[in-house]
Parts: structure tokens; C-alpha cells; sequence
């Protein structure tokens, strides 16, 4: 008897745990769904869009490019919510939706995230070495967010 009791709370449990799985992934653009591909409405000079689509794009964009192990549970949800947590934050492929009030949050996030070296995370760059920028990159990157910020129109002229 205990061992059919066993046997019925471990199926729940599964059952559970798949529909919870299944809940987790429906939330945002996940493996086994295709990715949305972003307009071409964010501008920037190619070397920096380069850099950002190589750095930031995956948890910072629709246009996420999922490894291997995020279609493994549980790292899959924990995957699944960094990405949805990072497009909340910023999101390049709706760059063009953003006021410009907005847009000048997201750059002075940008800076400081930058600036802190929190962004890319260590986590991040531990499993996808190419996302590491040079201090060159950095420089280069916080040089074109602050051309930017200087070239964003104030909100008095909106």
C-alpha cells in the first residue's frame, strides 16, 4: 500500500512540476519556439551594434539564441526567467517603442551597469566566453551611450 501511495505522489509530483515547467516557458520566447526577429529600428555605429548583439542581445532582445542546457529543467526555468527579467529591464528589439524619456533610463542604466562591470553577469560570461568585453569594448560602448545621452532631445523639446 505504501509503496502505490509512493509510486501516485511522485507521479503528481512530476505532473506538477511539468505543468509548472510548462507555465514558466509560456511566459516569454523559450527553446522550441522560434525567435522574433527585432526591427531594424535600434541604431547604432556597426562596431557597437556588433558588440551588442554579441554581449546583450540574448537576455536583452527577442532574439535569443537558447544553448543546449535551457532545455534542461530545472536550469531551463531559471534561464527562461534571467531572459524575461532582462527584456522587463531593457529590451533592443523594442527599442523603437520607448519614449524618449524611456530611452534615456535605459542608456543611463546602461552606463552604470557598465561602469559597475555587472553586465554582461559573471554567470553569463562564465558560459559564453564570447559575450566578455575588453576594456577597449567598454570604453567604446560607454563613449557611444554617452554621444547618446548627449544627442537625446531634452524633455522640455518633446
Amino acid at each position: 500500500m505504501k509503496t502505490t501511495t509512493f509510486a501516485a505522489a511522485a507521479a503528481l509530483s512530476l505532473l506538477a512540476a511539468g505543468l509548472t515547467a510548462s507555465s514558466i516557458r509560456s511566459l516569454i520566447n523559450v527553446p522550441g519556439k522560434a525567435s522574433i526577429p527585432a526591427p531594424d529600428d535600434f541604431e547604432a555605429p556597426r562596431p557597437i551594434a556588433s558588440l551588442l548583439h554579441r554581449a546583450c542581445y540574448d537576455c536583452h532582445s527577442n532574439q535569443t539564441s537558447w544553448p543546449w542546457y535551457s532545455h534542461v529543467a530545472p536550469v531551463s526555468w531559471l534561464v527562461a526567467l534571467d531572459v524575461a527579467q532582462g527584456r522587463r529591464e531593457l529590451n533592443f528589439s523594442e527599442w523603437h517603442t520607448y519614449y524618449p524619456q524611456t530611452r534615456m533610463r535605459k542608456l543611463q542604466w546602461m552606463e552604470r551597469v557598465l561602469s559597475e562591470r555587472a553586465m554582461p553577469p559573471w554567470g553569463y560570461r562564465l558560459m559564453h566566453p564570447q559575450a566578455r568585453m575588453s576594456d577597449a569594448e567598454r570604453a567604446a560602448l560607454t563613449r557611444w551611450i554617452e554621444s547618446e545621452m548627449a544627442d537625446a532631445p531634452s524633455a522640455r523639446e518633446q
